[in-house]
């Protein structure tokens, strides 16, 4: 995760949020995951993980940033708790070829 903060998202601002700014979870040259501060026309600030996908229109070539799978708020989230379960995860997934290993 990048820990420059930013505030060139591809946010349709104007329409209903405003973006405050966000941090980086992933870049690439076609992919964008971040979480993000934004502002609804009615003053309400949340925060909110996105994902886009760099898409080419296939008639004009022309190249823009969709969001490609989610822009869900995350203010509730918490994310000690969900650091801790990934790492139980990871370390499930490390025992885990760690004992195919051991059978093979």
């Amino acid at each position: 995760m990048s820990e420059e903060f930013r505030r060139d998202y591809p946010i349709r601002e104007g329409e209903f949020l405003k973006q405050l700014g966000g941090f980086d979870i992933y870049r690439s040259p076609n992919l964008i995951m971040a979480i993000v501060a934004v502002e609804s026309e009615m003053g309400t600030r949340d925060i909110r993980f996105y994902r886009w996908q760099l898409t080419k229109d296939a008639q004009s070539g022309q190249e823009a940033w969709e969001i490609d799978l989610a822009h869900f708020s995350v203010g509730q989230f918490d994310f000690k708790d969900i650091a801790a379960k990934v790492e139980r995860l990871n370390q499930q997934l490390r025992d885990a070829r760690y004992e195919s290993a051991l059978r093979s």
